[in-house]
C-alpha cells in the first residue's frame, strides 16, 4: 500500500511540476536553450546536434541535454544553470553549491553524465570503439572550484572551444547520420507519461543508493565503505579503491 501511495504522491508532484514548467520555463530549460543556441553555430557539414534526448536504460531512462555527433566523435553535454561557488571532487557523489554562505548539495554532474554515456553506448552497441567525450558545462553565473583531473568541466562560453579541439576525423558523414538515426529511433518520445516515469526512475535509483550507503556498502560496486581522511576533511571511501573511486561526504 505504501508503494502505491508513493507513486500517487510522485504523480501529483510531477503533474504540478509540469504545469509550472508549462507556465514558466525552469532555469534548467532556459540554460539548455542558451547552450542549444551556441551549438547550432557549429558547421552543419561536420556536426549534427540533438537536444533533449531521452534513451532507455535497463532500469528506466537517461535524459541527455545535448548530443553532438560529428566526424570527430560524439560529445555528450550536461548543462547546469547554477550560480554561486561550485566545489567538490571528481569522484565525490555530491558537490556543494555555496550562494552567499548558504550551502546546497547537487548530484555530481560528472557521474550523471557518465551514466548518460553508458546508456548511449548500449544504444550504439555496433560502434564499440566510438569516441565519446562527456562535457559538463556551467553558466557563467557560477564559479567552478571543483577538483578534476580527467573530466571536462567548463563554462557555457567554452563549449565550442572544447569541441573544436578535436580535429582528427573518426567518422564519415554517412556514419554520423546513421548514428543519429539509431539514437532517434531508440529515443523515448517526449510525453507527460514518460517524463513522470523518468522522475520515478530517478527517485527509485536515489533511494537504492541511500539504502546502500546507510548499510555501509558502496552503491557502485558493493564494497565496504571506510572512513578516511583527506585534504578537505573526513569522508567515506570504497574499500575497492583505486578500482572503485566512490566517495561520500560525512555529515
Amino acid at each position: 500500500m505504501g508503494s502505491i501511495a508513493e507513486i500517487i504522491f510522485v504523480l501529483i508532484i510531477a503533474g504540478l511540476f509540469f504545469l509550472f514548467r508549462w507556465l514558466r520555463p525552469s532555469k534548467g530549460t532556459v540554460g539548455e536553450r542558451v547552450v542549444a543556441g551556441k551549438l547550432v553555430q557549429l558547421p552543419k557539414d561536420k556536426y549534427r546536434v540533438l537536444n533533449n534526448v531521452t534513451i532507455p536504460t535497463p532500469k528506466g531512462s537517461s535524459q541527455i541535454d545535448h548530443l553532438v555527433v560529428s566526424i570527430y566523435g560524439i560529445f555528450v553535454i550536461e548543462t547546469k544553470n547554477c550560480k554561486g561557488w561550485i566545489y567538490g571532487g571528481e569522484h565525490s557523489e555530491y558537490w556543494t553549491q555555496n550562494i552567499y554562505g548558504h550551502k546546497y548539495q547537487l548530484y555530481n554532474p560528472i557521474l550523471q553524465n557518465t551514466g548518460h554515456v553508458r546508456a548511449l553506448r548500449r544504444v550504439l552497441k555496433d560502434y564499440e570503439s566510438l569516441p565519446i567525450m562527456p562535457i559538463v558545462a556551467f553558466s557563467g553565473k557560477a564559479e567552478i572550484k571543483v577538483r578534476v583531473e580527467e573530466a571536462c568541466v567548463v563554462y557555457w562560453s567554452q563549449i565550442r572551444w572544447v569541441i573544436n579541439q578535436f580535429v582528427e576525423k573518426r567518422l564519415s558523414w554517412s556514419q554520423v547520420n546513421e548514428i543519429c538515426d539509431i539514437v532517434l529511433a531508440a529515443q523515448i518520445k517526449p510525453c507527460r507519461e514518460s517524463d513522470i516515469q523518468h522522475l520515478i526512475d530517478i527517485r527509485s535509483a536515489r533511494e537504492q543508493k541511500y539504502d546502500s550507503i546507510a548499510s555501509g556498502r558502496c552503491p557502485r560496486c558493493g564494497g565496504e565503505l571506510l572512513l578516511r581522511s583527506g585534504k578537505y576533511g573526513q569522508f567515506y571511501g570504497c574499500s575497492n579503491y583505486p578500482k572503485c573511486k566512490f566517495t561520500h561526504q560525512t555529515g
